[in-house]
């Protein structure tokens, strides 16, 4: 990636990071916006009401004045300090963020200036915030020159650096400068496909980020030009009553448009979150294998039928099974299939093969035939290899070695899918907030984190769910009811994005059998979006019940085509999958493994935002591979859409002076 590439992912961090704790905390942007509008308003009233005297004004009068204005700036900042709170700029984040996909020149630019306007307003604020912590101790003039700036006309004032802001996101002559800033990085995104899934946020956080950032600016500097004008009249430089009007009206249409720009932005954006491929695959931590489901097996037609015959071919024992060891021959040598044997092949008379170590769930590493044809990856072999050869019985029958597929569901075979439900706490008012696959012994299974759910989308992150561990072999366990059973027949798992109504989030997730097929469901609950309480009474389970043998719109069968090991595989494997499709698990590619192991594999990271609680809508099971990959099936979730809680909140529109003599500035 180039300089140049980096240095404006690293200013999409400004923007992006500093708000993800935005909505992990007491107060959101938009209720902020109107609590200090409104905070603002109450102060101007201690001020009061100018008015023309010749004795001039005690410096004390002054003093306690000055100091009320920045008692009332003080409740302002803690607040918004408070908004703030835990939110550091992440290096891992910075990391993630570079190794995305390149910006165009022109949104690098801007998207630099942006990171420098920002960072100049975050300066004057924190100086501001200072001021009101040592203003016992500062001179006046101090006080006097920083209110100046905050009000100033002056090129790299306030009111200038936050109109540029704004430009930024709704340019004055679109005809000119082109789409604002929320626009053009969507387009990006969108265009070039980056993996969020890396630093696990989906197109529409990082656009709702953002305009939370630029929201939360935007009050900042409201705050300080309007106790600039408060301080400004307490020093006798004038009325100022027109000025903070013109003030606020300003600041409401700015926070109107750009509300307005956020919410087009919004609705565009994608809200999926999944994992991408880790660094490294390490099986037990990022995967997980169904074992022995359909495993290459090198089987004699001799054994395959009660009289011990050869009078057939291996193409003839499409379903089989093992009847004996005939002559103590390689069945003496290798582990019987005790299940069915499906599907047999004659490849050649003659091979060697690479038994695997001791305990693998491979069968065979490689296995090499006279005529040169080749299974898995021919080299070393730990354990010795065995020379297998077919032979003649009574001259004209053949007793050839078949190449096959052993369906066993044995105890070496782990192949089971819980069918429990996994729900988060809605009795206590909590929700999904993250979603993986976990396997524990032989049986996979789902398992949901849980946040507790506040006001305004808040969600307070909480832990994972336990999932109760069990074996398909204990008492009162049932196929159907409690798991599911993977087999040659029932081994297709239903592909499905599942997302709750306008009004309900994500609350829990499962398994069931719809016909043969594994099938995937939500629960969907409603909710107040503005209290955030629950309404557990009304969950739903929501699925999509298509099956592949509809008549007028079957569900699409997702192909491996030769599927080798994904790990093997050397580019990242993206979502090839889409909603309403289905897999069925099979064997991997005989050229390239033996066909020794079962695909897709599957990916057991977590999902969850990297804020650590996030609202989610919705959840998916998917596939992500590539042609010749096995890849992996996979969990998504849906965040939660916010366009249409997206909306200004206009400042209160006026105040009322009363008359008062009390205190009066002298008009310098």
């Amino acid at each position: 990636m180039s300089v140049r590439r980096a240095r404006a992912l690293l200013a999409v961090l400004a923007l992006a990071t500093c708000a993800h704790a935005l909505l992990d905390d007491a107060l959101e942007v938009i209720k902020l916006s109107k609590e200090i509008g409104e905070e603002v308003l109450s102060s101007w009233d201690i001020i009061g009401k100018p008015f023309n005297v010749t004795g001039g004004v005690e410096l004390p009068l002054v003093r306690r004045r000055e100091r009320e204005v920045l008692a009332r700036l003080g409740q302002v900042s803690r607040a918004l300090e408070k908004l703030e709170l835990g939110v550091e700029k992440s290096e891992t984040i910075a990391i993630l963020i570079a190794k995305s996909v390149g910006r165009g020149a022109r949104l690098e630019l801007r998207l630099l200036e942006m990171s420098d306007l920002l960072s100049r307003i975050a300066s004057a604020d924190r100086r501001m915030r200072e001021y009101v912590r040592y203003q016992r101790e500062l001179e006046r003039d101090t006080l006097e020159n920083f209110a100046k700036w905050c009000v100033s006309h002056d090129p790299g004032a306030l009111p200038d650096l936050l109109e540029r802001v704004h430009s930024l996101i709704v340019p004055p002559h679109k005809n000119l400068l082109g789409r604002g800033l929320l626009q053009l990085v969507l387009d990006d995104l969108q265009q070039d496909h980056p993996d969020l899934c890396e630093f696990q946020l989906s197109q529409h956080q990082l656009i709702y980020d953002m305009y939370n950032t630029i929201s939360l600016t935007e009050i900042k500097g409201y705050a300080m030009m309007q106790f600039s004008w408060m301080l400004l009249r307490i020093y006798g430089k004038g009325n100022f009553t027109q000025e903070a009007s013109l003030t606020r009206t300003r600041y409401g249409e700015r926070t109107s448009q750009t509300a307005a720009a956020a919410r087009a932005a919004l609705v565009l954006a994608q809200r999926d979150l999944y994992r991408c491929d880790p660094p490294h695959h390490k099986l037990g931590e990022t995967y997980a294998e169904v074992t022995r489901l359909l495993q290459g097996y090198v089987e004699n037609e001799v054994d395959m039928n009660t009289e011990g015959t050869c009078r057939d071919n291996c193409a003839y024992y499409t379903l089989a099974e093992n009847h004996h060891c005939f002559a103590d021959q390689f069945c003496q040598k290798q582990k019987i299939c005790k299940g069915r044997i499906i599907d047999c092949q004659y490849i050649d008379s003659d091979m060697w093969i690479c038994p695997a170590r001791l305990h693998s769930n491979r069968r065979y590493d490689w296995i090499e035939y006279e005529n040169g044809r080749t299974f898995g990856r021919v080299g070393s072999c730990m354990q010795g290899t065995t020379k297998v050869d077919s032979w003649w019985r009574w001259l004209f029958w053949h007793c050839s070695y078949c190449m096959c597929l052993c369906d066993d569901a044995s105890y070496d075979s782990d192949r089971y899918f819980s069918l429990w439900d996994a729900t988060s706490d809605v009795k206590n008012n909590k929700v999904v907030t993250g979603l993986k696959l976990v396997k524990l012994g032989r049986v996979f299974h789902l398992q949901v984190a849980e946040g507790t759910l506040g006001e305004r989308g808040v969600v307070t992150p909480g832990n994972w769910v336990p999932v109760q561990k069990f074996d398909p072999l204990d008492p009162g366990m049932r196929d159907g009811v409690d798991f599911h059973t993977l087999s040659y027949e029932r081994r297709a798992v239903d592909l499905d994005e599942l997302d709750s109504p306008a009004g309900s989030i994500l609350t829990g997730v499962r398994f069931r059998m719809l016909g043969a097929h594994l099938h995937f469901e939500i629960r969907s609950t409603p909710f107040n979006f503005t209290t955030g309480r629950l309404y557990p009474e009304k969950s739903i389970w929501l699925s999509n019940d298509n099956t592949d043998g509809n008549a007028e719109k079957p569900r699409k069968r997702l192909e491996l085509h030769r599927p080798d090991i994904p790990t093997r595989t050397q580019t990242p494997l993206p979502v090839d999958s889409s909603h309403d499709q289905y897999i069925e698990f099979t064997h991997s590619d005989f050229e390239a493994d033996a066909a020794q192991s079962t695909v897709p594999f599957i990916d057991i990271q977590p999902v969850m935002p990297m804020k650590g609680a996030s609202l989610a809508s919705g959840a998916g099971v998917i596939h992500r591979g590539s042609r010749g990959s096995g890849g992996f099936l996979a969990v998504k979730l849906s965040t939660y859409d916010f366009a249409r809680h997206v909306r200004a909140a206009a400042p209160p529109t006026a105040f009322e002076e009363e008359d008062t003599t009390e205190f009066s500035p002298a008009i310098n």
